[in-house]
């Protein structure tokens, strides 16, 4: 007989999702899977449009990170017509990308997983808790994000959705006063960044001493860099083994040649693996702490150091998926570093912003960008007149998938069904899923409200309990 326990839903994640506890024969949690159960359509929905309009339909499948989907998909479409977009256009949509990169990270350490550790006892966990609790660490979460929405604004033309990288480079540049203003505020962020990482080496350790040994579990780290630099608009992809060594590296149009995507039970995200090792070793991380397990730099002095105090701290690689919000801010830092060496750069002001594109071809354009969660890769095929065959985006929450799945069921692992569901055990699972900052709106490419609960199983899938909303 089925039983049904309804109580709180768990929040801070972008979206919400399912959590499936499975029982053995003994009533034990012997195994759990982070589920997404909206359906996943967005891909079918593009084909039949024109390519050229792929920059502008994927932006709007989140509203969270639409500068990652905007880039992916125009770089996409310049190597379907082997297009070289202008010095200065590339400088354009990175900049714009930083933007977009540093107030996401900002929102997810400060008002998302920050209610996990910076608020300390007594504080609701939740953004008001943040601000009653901490108002200062609010103001610096608040400029930081608004500033790096008007670099997206002013660059992108849209502070949600941006509309200004065409396929040939960017619609239009940006003028003197312009870079100017941009400049100085990029400046102004850096020492709420660089505060913000000194708080995240305080809090991570704290985390991690709290948990000790939770979900570490080694596994493969990936991510596209610039040669052995931290970068997130392009390069080429690397893999490391869990003991950090080189595993395979290639450019993003090779990516079917080394990852498998395969459809999951009850769950519409995707998880891909890597196809030499199979499903069952070939899970993989990535996002912050695999780009700041891969880095040999970060590309500025001040993150350079924090990455040294990492690894000093930490080792190499790191597995504890608790650091994620540590190599967030480290991350954090090199980007408005980043951003302010890009506004120096005279060139971004040039009016060759874009050049001609002849389209007329048949073929397939693929092209990856690092989003603040991991890597995003857009797949194309089309027709002779641009229109959209066959289309495939695989999102960084789909890549962590099985990483998610690992940090839930270490929480309640060998656990009885009414202890699995307590306040504790639900809020340490919500912390490894928290840690990964997950987008299900990505991860689905489903539009709307994505509730999340807790189910518990009998290993015949009967359900027992559930927790969460309807």
């Amino acid at each position: 007989m089925t039983e049904t326990v309804t109580l709180p839903a768990i929040k801070r994640i972008e979206g919400h999702g399912r959590v499936a506890l499975h029982l053995d024969d003994d009533g034990r949690v012997a195994d759990a899977h982070f589920d997404v159960i909206e359906f996943r359509g967005f891909e079918k929905m593009l084909e039949g449009r024109m390519v050229w309009e792929m920059p502008l339909i994927t932006s709007r499948i989140c509203g969270v990170c639409p500068v990652s989907h905007h880039l992916a998909a125009v770089k996409a479409v310049d190597a379907l017509y082997g297009v070289e977009i202008p010095r200065a256009a590339l400088l354009l949509r990175e900049l714009m990308h930083l933007g977009g990169f540093a107030q996401d990270h900002a929102l997810h350490f400060f008002f998302l997983a920050g209610p996990d550790f910076l608020t300390g006892g007594g504080a609701s966990r939740d953004l008001l808790g943040v601000i009653e609790a901490r108002p200062d660490l609010a103001r610096r979460a608040i400029a930081l994000r608004r500033a790096g929405q008007n670099v997206v604004e002013v660059v992108g033309g849209r502070k949600s959705h941006p509309v200004a990288a065409i396929p040939g480079g960017m619609s239009r540049g940006i003028d003197r006063s312009q870079r100017d203003e941009l400049l100085a505020a990029a400046k102004g962020m850096f020492d709420d960044a660089r505060s913000a990482a000194d708080l995240a080496v305080e809090t991570t350790a704290r985390l991690m001493s709290e948990n000790p040994g939770y979900a570490s579990t080694p596994r493969y780290n990936m991510a596209q860099m610039r040669g052995d630099e931290f970068a997130i608009y392009d390069g080429t992809i690397r893999i490391v083994s869990p003991d950090g060594s080189g595993f395979a590296e290639f450019d993003a149009a090779a990516y079917a040649d080394h990852l498998t995507e395969r459809t999951l039970d009850g769950s519409y995200a995707n998880s891909p693996y890597l196809t030499a090792e199979g499903p069952d070793k070939g899970g993989y991380r990535v996002g912050p702490l695999a780009r700041v397990n891969m880095a040999e730099t970060m590309g500025g002095t001040h993150a350079d150091e924090l990455l040294a105090g990492f690894r000093e701290r930490y080792g190499r690689p790191v597995h504890s998926v608790l650091a994620f919000h540590h190599a967030r801010m480290i991350e954090l830092v090199a980007s408005v570093e980043r951003m302010i060496a890009v506004l120096e750069d005279d060139e971004i002001v040039s009016d060759a912003v874009r050049v001609r594109v002849d389209r007329g071809i048949e073929g397939r354009g693929v092209a990856a960008v690092e989003a603040p969660r991991g890597t995003l890769i857009h797949d194309y095929e089309v027709d002779m007149v641009g229109r959209v065959t066959r289309a495939n985006l695989v999102v960084a929450t789909t890549h962590n998938v099985g990483s998610l799945d690992a940090a839930v069921l270490e929480a309640v692992q060998g656990f009885a069904k009414e202890d699995a569901l307590t306040d504790e055990s639900v809020l340490r699972m919500e912390l490894g899923i928290r840690a990964h900052d997950p987008c299900l709106s990505c991860a689905t490419h489903e539009i709307g409200r994505m509730p999340l609960v807790v189910s518990v199983h009998n290993p015949d899938g009967t359900l027992v309990a559930e927790r969460g909303v309807s």
